[in-house]
Protein backbone atom coordinates (compact mmCIF):
# COMPACT_ATOMS: atom_id res chain seq x y z
CA UNK A 1 0.00 0.00 0.00
CA UNK A 2 2.79 2.33 0.63
CA UNK A 3 4.21 2.18 -2.61
CA UNK A 4 1.06 2.35 -4.28
CA UNK A 5 0.54 5.31 -2.73
CA UNK A 6 4.21 7.20 -3.64
CA UNK A 7 3.66 5.73 -7.07
CA UNK A 8 0.77 7.98 -7.48
CA UNK A 9 2.12 10.57 -5.92
CA UNK A 10 5.20 10.39 -7.97
CA UNK A 11 2.81 10.25 -11.02
CA UNK A 12 1.09 13.37 -10.01
CA UNK A 13 4.01 15.17 -9.22
CA UNK A 14 5.62 14.63 -12.89
CA UNK A 15 2.58 15.56 -14.53
CA UNK A 16 2.53 18.81 -12.69
CA UNK A 17 6.17 19.51 -13.68
CA UNK A 18 5.60 20.75 -17.45
CA UNK A 19 3.17 22.71 -16.34
CA UNK A 20 5.12 24.55 -13.41
CA UNK A 21 7.64 24.80 -16.38
CA UNK A 22 5.20 26.20 -18.79
CA UNK A 23 4.31 28.75 -16.48
CA UNK A 24 7.42 30.21 -15.85
CA UNK A 25 8.28 30.39 -19.16
CA UNK A 26 8.74 34.00 -20.91
CA UNK A 27 6.28 35.00 -23.46
CA UNK A 28 7.59 35.41 -27.11
CA UNK A 29 6.81 38.89 -27.23
CA UNK A 30 10.05 39.23 -24.41
CA UNK A 31 13.32 40.59 -26.42
CA UNK A 32 15.94 38.17 -27.57
CA UNK A 33 18.37 40.23 -25.14
CA UNK A 34 15.74 39.41 -21.98
CA UNK A 35 15.07 35.64 -23.36
CA UNK A 36 18.97 35.36 -23.20
CA UNK A 37 19.70 36.38 -19.90
CA UNK A 38 16.74 34.23 -18.76
CA UNK A 39 18.13 31.03 -20.46
CA UNK A 40 21.43 31.76 -18.83
CA UNK A 41 19.77 32.06 -14.96
CA UNK A 42 18.09 29.47 -15.75
CA UNK A 43 21.22 27.37 -16.72
CA UNK A 44 22.57 28.64 -13.49
CA UNK A 45 20.39 27.77 -11.48
CA UNK A 46 20.44 24.09 -13.01
CA UNK A 47 24.22 23.92 -12.10
CA UNK A 48 23.74 25.61 -8.26
CA UNK A 49 21.57 22.88 -7.80
CA UNK A 50 23.58 20.08 -8.96
CA UNK A 51 26.97 21.45 -8.78
CA UNK A 52 29.96 19.87 -11.02
CA UNK A 53 31.83 17.72 -8.47
CA UNK A 54 29.41 17.81 -5.35
CA UNK A 55 27.07 15.68 -6.91
CA UNK A 56 27.71 13.00 -4.77
CA UNK A 57 29.83 12.56 -1.48
CA UNK A 58 31.65 9.91 -0.33
CA UNK A 59 30.49 8.83 -4.44
CA UNK A 60 27.30 7.56 -3.42
CA UNK A 61 25.15 10.34 -0.73
CA UNK A 62 23.45 13.00 -3.34
CA UNK A 63 24.27 16.70 -2.61
CA UNK A 64 21.36 17.53 -4.26
CA UNK A 65 20.63 21.71 -4.08
CA UNK A 66 23.49 22.28 -2.76
CA UNK A 67 25.26 25.92 -3.57
CA UNK A 68 28.84 26.91 -2.83
CA UNK A 69 29.87 29.41 -0.07
CA UNK A 70 29.71 32.73 -2.06
CA UNK A 71 27.43 31.77 -4.99
CA UNK A 72 24.34 33.68 -5.40
CA UNK A 73 22.37 31.67 -8.13
CA UNK A 74 19.05 32.99 -9.70
CA UNK A 75 16.21 32.00 -8.02
CA UNK A 76 14.52 28.26 -9.37
CA UNK A 77 11.45 28.09 -10.91
CA UNK A 78 8.48 25.72 -9.60
CA UNK A 79 9.33 23.26 -12.03
CA UNK A 80 12.99 23.27 -11.24
CA UNK A 81 12.35 22.59 -7.60
CA UNK A 82 10.43 19.71 -8.28
CA UNK A 83 12.91 18.59 -10.55
CA UNK A 84 15.38 18.96 -7.52
CA UNK A 85 12.37 16.67 -5.41
CA UNK A 86 13.11 13.86 -7.84
CA UNK A 87 16.46 13.70 -7.11
CA UNK A 88 14.92 11.68 -4.35
CA UNK A 89 14.88 8.66 -6.34
CA UNK A 90 18.67 7.65 -6.54
CA UNK A 91 20.74 4.26 -5.83
CA UNK A 92 21.67 5.28 -2.39
CA UNK A 93 18.44 6.07 -0.87
CA UNK A 94 17.26 2.87 -2.30
CA UNK A 95 19.80 1.23 -0.01
CA UNK A 96 19.59 3.39 2.88
CA UNK A 97 15.85 2.79 3.24
CA UNK A 98 16.55 -1.08 2.85
CA UNK A 99 19.05 -0.91 5.64
CA UNK A 100 16.69 1.23 7.88
CA UNK A 101 13.97 -1.40 6.85
CA UNK A 102 16.52 -4.02 7.86
CA UNK A 103 17.18 -2.29 11.72
CA UNK A 104 12.92 -1.82 12.33
CA UNK A 105 12.84 -5.95 11.14
CA UNK A 106 14.96 -6.66 13.91
CA UNK A 107 13.31 -4.06 16.25
CA UNK A 108 10.15 -5.32 14.88
CA UNK A 109 9.02 -2.13 14.49
CA UNK A 110 5.92 -1.67 13.97
CA UNK A 111 4.91 -4.98 15.65
CA UNK A 112 1.99 -5.59 13.42
CA UNK A 113 3.95 -5.59 10.51
CA UNK A 114 5.33 -8.67 11.89
CA UNK A 115 8.69 -10.66 10.52
CA UNK A 116 9.66 -12.26 7.02
CA UNK A 117 9.46 -11.22 3.74
CA UNK A 118 6.13 -9.22 3.82
CA UNK A 119 6.62 -7.84 7.11
CA UNK A 120 10.08 -6.79 5.48
CA UNK A 121 8.32 -5.36 2.32
CA UNK A 122 5.06 -3.60 4.31
CA UNK A 123 8.55 -1.31 6.49
CA UNK A 124 10.59 -0.93 3.09
CA UNK A 125 7.66 0.26 1.80
CA UNK A 126 6.60 2.53 4.65
CA UNK A 127 10.05 3.93 4.81
CA UNK A 128 10.43 4.96 1.13
CA UNK A 129 6.99 6.50 0.99
CA UNK A 130 8.08 8.44 4.05
CA UNK A 131 11.46 9.91 2.34
CA UNK A 132 9.27 10.45 -1.37
CA UNK A 133 6.39 11.98 -0.03
CA UNK A 134 8.44 14.25 2.47
CA UNK A 135 10.64 14.73 -0.51
CA UNK A 136 8.16 16.01 -2.94
CA UNK A 137 6.43 18.04 -0.16
CA UNK A 138 9.67 20.03 1.54
CA UNK A 139 11.79 20.54 -1.76
CA UNK A 140 8.80 20.68 -4.47
CA UNK A 141 5.04 21.13 -3.20
CA UNK A 142 5.76 24.05 -0.43
CA UNK A 143 8.34 26.10 -1.82
CA UNK A 144 6.63 26.31 -4.67
CA UNK A 145 3.51 27.96 -3.05
CA UNK A 146 5.25 29.60 -0.38
CA UNK A 147 8.09 31.05 -3.28
CA UNK A 148 10.87 29.54 -1.19
CA UNK A 149 14.13 28.47 -1.94
CA UNK A 150 14.48 25.04 -0.60
CA UNK A 151 18.64 24.58 -1.51
CA UNK A 152 21.59 24.97 0.90
CA UNK A 153 24.05 27.59 0.95
CA UNK A 154 27.13 26.61 2.61
CA UNK A 155 28.41 29.20 4.76
CA UNK A 156 31.92 28.08 4.19
CA UNK A 157 33.71 29.88 6.52
CA UNK A 158 34.30 30.41 10.57
CA UNK A 159 34.65 28.19 13.84
CA UNK A 160 32.99 24.51 13.84
CA UNK A 161 30.73 25.35 15.96
CA UNK A 162 29.65 28.34 13.96
CA UNK A 163 29.02 26.37 11.19
CA UNK A 164 27.34 23.51 12.80
CA UNK A 165 24.62 25.76 14.24
CA UNK A 166 24.25 27.98 10.95
CA UNK A 167 23.64 24.01 9.25
CA UNK A 168 21.25 22.89 12.05
CA UNK A 169 19.05 26.16 12.01
CA UNK A 170 18.66 26.04 8.28
CA UNK A 171 15.74 24.00 8.75
CA UNK A 172 14.42 27.02 10.56
CA UNK A 173 15.57 29.78 8.59
CA UNK A 174 15.82 29.85 5.04
CA UNK A 175 15.85 32.18 1.62
CA UNK A 176 13.02 33.63 -0.45
CA UNK A 177 13.38 33.53 -4.37
CA UNK A 178 14.13 37.16 -3.59
CA UNK A 179 16.72 36.15 -1.85
CA UNK A 180 15.39 37.53 1.91
CA UNK A 181 15.82 35.62 4.79
CA UNK A 182 12.38 33.77 5.89
CA UNK A 183 10.88 31.28 7.93
CA UNK A 184 11.43 28.31 7.22
CA UNK A 185 7.59 27.53 6.72
CA UNK A 186 7.73 24.96 3.81
CA UNK A 187 10.34 22.42 6.41
CA UNK A 188 8.03 22.92 9.42
CA UNK A 189 4.80 22.28 6.75
CA UNK A 190 6.41 19.54 4.33
CA UNK A 191 7.39 17.54 7.07
CA UNK A 192 4.63 17.29 9.25
CA UNK A 193 2.13 17.20 6.18
CA UNK A 194 4.31 14.36 5.01
CA UNK A 195 4.04 12.89 8.75
CA UNK A 196 0.20 13.10 8.82
CA UNK A 197 -0.25 11.23 5.66
CA UNK A 198 1.65 8.32 6.92
CA UNK A 199 -1.89 7.72 9.18
CA UNK A 200 -3.00 6.06 6.23
CA UNK A 201 -0.71 3.36 5.61
CA UNK A 202 1.32 3.04 9.10
CA UNK A 203 -1.07 0.45 11.54
CA UNK A 204 -3.29 1.72 14.57
CA UNK A 205 -0.56 1.56 16.86
CA UNK A 206 1.30 4.64 14.49
CA UNK A 207 -1.32 6.89 14.60
CA UNK A 208 -1.13 9.18 17.02
CA UNK A 209 -0.64 13.07 17.37
CA UNK A 210 2.59 11.80 18.80
CA UNK A 211 3.99 9.21 16.33
CA UNK A 212 3.24 11.96 13.70
CA UNK A 213 5.22 14.53 16.08
CA UNK A 214 7.87 11.93 16.61
CA UNK A 215 7.98 11.29 12.42
CA UNK A 216 8.57 14.88 12.02
CA UNK A 217 11.18 15.13 15.10
CA UNK A 218 12.79 12.61 13.03
CA UNK A 219 13.15 14.27 9.68
CA UNK A 220 13.71 17.37 11.14
CA UNK A 221 17.29 15.49 12.48
CA UNK A 222 17.96 13.63 9.65
CA UNK A 223 17.73 16.62 7.12
CA UNK A 224 19.44 19.05 9.80
CA UNK A 225 22.38 16.17 10.12
CA UNK A 226 22.43 16.44 6.02
CA UNK A 227 22.46 19.93 6.33
CA UNK A 228 25.80 19.88 8.33
CA UNK A 229 27.58 17.23 6.22
CA UNK A 230 26.71 19.13 2.92
CA UNK A 231 28.74 22.38 4.93
CA UNK A 232 31.41 20.13 6.00
CA UNK A 233 32.11 17.86 3.17
CA UNK A 234 34.36 19.61 1.68
CA UNK A 235 36.76 19.74 4.47
CA UNK A 236 36.38 15.92 5.20
CA UNK A 237 36.84 15.47 1.29
CA UNK A 238 40.60 17.66 1.41
CA UNK A 239 41.31 16.08 4.52
CA UNK A 240 40.82 12.33 3.48
CA UNK A 241 41.36 12.63 0.01
CA UNK A 242 43.47 15.77 -0.36
CA UNK A 243 41.30 17.19 -3.16
CA UNK A 244 40.56 20.96 -3.46
CA UNK A 245 37.09 21.77 -2.33
CA UNK A 246 35.33 24.74 -2.94
CA UNK A 247 35.55 27.45 -0.73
Amino acid sequence: MPMVISFLILLTMMASVPNCLSQDTASPSVADKDSKDKNHAEKGADSSAKPPGQERMFGIMPAYGLVEAGMQPPPLTSGQKFKLAVQYLNPYTFAFVAAEAGINQARNSPSEYGQGAEGYGKRYGAGFADGLIDGILVTGVYPSVFHQDPRYYRLGDGTFSHRTGYAVSRILVTRQDSGRRAFNISEIMGSFTSSAIGVTYYPKSQRDFSDVAERAGIQFAFDAGFNVLKEFYPDIERKLFGRKGKR
